[in-house]
């Protein structure tokens, strides 16, 4: 049999390779999902859900930044932990926001005492997808908040709370009290660099010739461009540690180092600082700290009666 070569014109040759090389580059995020697809393996179903070895490499990784154990083995406890929880904040149709998202990773940051945002970035730099995390943070919070749902009689007594003063140290429990007052320097959106450079100036001028709260305050209210706020009185028990810290390293009568803001250049003035004699504030806290105990010791029963009617097979 007598073989037929077909011949092309140059330029249709060119043509065709070009096709073929399109198609191929069409089809490579194919062949990427088919063999990201293939490398998934379910090692568990939850009550028909699938956890697989993917899933569990994504929370030991996360695991691990949360400084919790981090083995396969807790991993998968975790995932079916996550699982039975989703599984009954989904009956009662509780659905967590953005917004109920962030406000977790602020309490974990908090327990964990970082930065909300270094926490997210260490999740983010081991290799924790946003969708991971994100689904744990809001399955942790909505579950907790189901709990308490569930348990509206739970209240902490006055005698249990003044009882809880007393070992804190009575009045000294309440705390240090700052007062404080804002200084604004605005600037306008769409300053340009020069402008800013003179605010920035003058801030440190009001913090050279700040020197108490009776003459300084005098001296910015005769400035046109500048604000000086009311006095405002807050607790070291009201107070982010960032805050608390920078106040208890500013000497009483002087100003806060200035700090960039959507508003313009921000400080605060110290004008008092002193143990506090109002102790609500302690008092509110106590209470906080009592109920978060028996809202966890009821958010452990409620996990454990879960899980054993739950369906897990391990394949």
């Amino acid at each position: 049999m007598r073989l037929i070569a077909l011949h092309f014109p140059r330029v249709e040759r060119m043509r065709l390779i070009g096709t073929a090389v399109t198609v191929f580059i069409s089809l490579v995020p194919v062949f990427a999902h088919l063999e990201q697809a293939f490398a998934q393996v379910i090692t568990t179903t939850v009550n028909n859900q699938p956890i697989t070895n993917i899933d569990i490499e994504q929370r030991i990784k996360m695991l691990k930044v949360l400084r919790k154990p981090a083995t396969p083995d807790a991993a998968l406890d975790s995932l079916i932990d996550d699982h039975v929880k989703s599984d009954e904040v989904k009956k009662y149709q509780v659905k967590p926001t953005d917004a109920d998202i962030n406000h977790e990773i602020v309490l974990v940051a908090g327990e964990m005492k970082i930065d909300p945002n270094a926490l997210v970035s260490e999740l983010e730099h081991a290799g924790v997808s946003t969708d991971h995390y994100k689904t744990y943070f809001g399955t942790k919070f909505a579950f907790y908040l189901l709990v308490q749902a569930l348990n509206k009689g739970i209240e902490a007594s006055e005698t249990e709370v003044r009882a809880e003063l007393q070992k804190e140290g009575g009045k000294t429990a309440a705390g240090v009290e700052y007062t404080v007052r804002q200084i604004i320097l605005p600037i306008p959106a769409n300053a340009p660099q020069p402008t800013i450079e003179a605010r920035a100036h003058l801030a440190e001028q009001i913090r050279t010739r700040f020197s108490d709260c009776e003459t300084g305050v005098p001296l910015i209210q005769g400035m046109n461009d500048a604000v000086i706020k009311p006095p405002l009185s807050r607790t070291s028990l009201q107070l982010g540690e960032g805050l608390k810290q920078v106040l208890d390293k500013t000497q009483v009568g002087h100003v806060t180092a200035p700090q960039r803001s959507a508003a313009g250049i921000e400080m605060l003035a110290l004008c008092s600082k002193g143990n506090a004699k109002d102790d609500t504030s302690a008092r509110d806290a106590i209470t906080q700290k009592i109920l978060a105990v028996r809202y966890a010791s009821e958010e452990i029963r409620l996990l454990k009666e879960l899980r054993s009617h739950a369906v897990v097979q391990k394949r």
